[in-house]
């Protein structure tokens, strides 16, 4: 029997409706067995954690402590799984530890293989961002239900965020007037200056509503890519033009613990025949292929803009790093580096 040192985050107390805090994490240092793997199981090393907001919900709901599965870059160093050879690079669940067992059916299942899709001009963390679930989140999101045409306007909600960057971006593309909001004057000029945006604005320091009636002019919007889940709903409501689309793909409001916000005005659904649809991605892999295949060119040209942030710390800091996410410490996908490949 082979023994492991294995340093896990466990999350512990954070009811519902409580913010994360230091004090409801802690890191365990342990030494354990190598797992024997029972038939598609594999045993992997975790080299980069992606950082999400969305990582909240599966916290544990203040009865138990557990450990925290996020999602990351992974290097297997057993398998029994023809899938992922020993040696493969895989993107998937990753539990914020240095060491995973991965057993559990619904979690294999969200395992990629990424060995024949890595392109070596680009660092691997790319892969964890707009070249991973972030960016085929956005891409498949709006290829599916965006149903986007030239001409019309979209607005984004954390729009500098990693999924906001790349919503905009696309959307340019195919000549779409593209508005973000964002929290600080940096990102602000960051979206226009970099990334092309038609406008943007910071709805910290300006009123909302104010912000983006002005931003969207007499045209009106036609299309809402919400990614926050708070009371800017209600203004998008008002604003946009009939037939108008709301896209509901993330929920940062809701792992920041914000008050629930209920819009009075979703009787415009009705009268001006709006849609209002919610995204994830986790059933939609099956155009992976397609993604790849139309955005690594774009990314390693530059034509596609990203900003990410890569860290290179120990297992102990992951939870600390996640909690400045949270609060908008950062600009773009955070990634933070255990080990080398």
């Amino acid at each position: 029997m082979t023994l492991i040192k294995n340093s896990r985050v466990l999350a512990s107390q954070i009811p519902e409706g409580v913010a994360p805090n230091k004090t409801h994490f802690r890191t365990v240092v342990l030494n354990e067995p190598t797992p024997q793997l029972k038939e598609n199981e594999i045993f992997v090393k975790n080299l980069i954690f992606n950082l999400d907001p969305y990582i909240r919900r599966d916290f544990p709901d203040g009865k138990t402590e557990s450990t925290v599965v996020g999602f990351g870059i992974s290097k297997v160093l057993d398998s029994n799984n023809v899938q992922f050879p020993i040696g493969a690079i895989v993107l998937g669940p990753a539990t914020w530890e240095e060491y995973t067992h991965l057993a559990d059916p619904n979690l294999l299942k969200e395992v990629i293989l990424l060995d024949k899709v890595i392109d070596s001009r680009l660092p691997l963390s790319t892969y964890n961002g707009i070249l991973g679930g972030s960016g085929y989140t956005v891409w498949e999101s709006l290829k599916s239900t965006g149903n986007l045409k030239k001409g019309e306007t979209i607005y984004i909600s954390s729009a500098a965020g990693t999924l906001g960057q790349i919503a905009g971006q696309l959307a340019k593309r195919q000549g779409l007037r593209v508005i973000g909001s964002a929290g600080t004057d940096e990102k602000v000029a960051f979206l226009k200056n970099e990334l092309g945006f038609d406008a943007a604005f910071n709805y910290k320091t300006q009123d909302p509503r104010t912000a983006l009636t002005e931003a969207a002019g007499p045209a009106g919007l036609d299309i809402y890519y919400d990614l926050v889940g708070d009371n800017t709903l209600e203004i998008a409501l008002d604003l946009l033009n009939p037939k108008g689309r709301i896209l509901f793909v993330g929920a940062l409001s809701r792992h920041q613990n914000r008050e629930p916000f209920a819009p009075k005005n979703l009787i415009n659904i009705l009268f001006k025949q709006l849609r209002y649809e919610g995204y994830e991605v986790f059933d939609h892999y099956e155009h992976l292929g397609e993604f790849w295949n139309e955005i690594t060119p774009l990314v390693v040209s530059g034509e596609l803009k990203y900003k990410e942030v890569v860290l290179k710390q120990d297992v102990s800091t992951v939870a600390e790093t996640y909690l400045k996410l949270m609060n908008g410490e950062f600009a773009g996908k955070v990634n933070v580096q255990i080990t080398d490949v």
